[in-house]
């Protein structure tokens, strides 16, 4: 178990990701790092307490994390995938 959620959100602009970060917040009852990247935003939501393999899955389901990465997890049954630094040579920006 771990205590970070990874959730990627393509195609949403910032006024859109700061939103949800504030709804995710105010939900869920965490921190949450907000990283722009080259398609869109990562959201790590970190949390006080170790979260389940299936807490994790319903987390990320709830805030529609990228439809074939969650697929991906759950065919592999490991929910704790990575969220890419860099890609395409180009590194993720820390918005806050």
């Amino acid at each position: 178990m771990r205590n970070i959620v990874g959730v990627d959100k393509d195609g949403i602009s910032l006024e859109e990701a700061k939103t949800l970060k504030g709804l995710m917040q105010k939900q869920e009852n965490c921190q949450i790092l907000l990283w722009q990247t080259n398609r869109g935003f990562h959201f790590e939501l970190v949390y006080k307490k170790e979260i389940t393999k299936e807490e994790n899955f319903a987390i990320r389901e709830k805030y529609d994390d990228c439809p074939e990465r969650l697929r991906i997890s759950k065919l592999r049954g490991e929910p704790y995938d990575v969220l890419f630094s860099i890609k395409d040579g180009k590194w993720r920006k820390l918005i806050l």
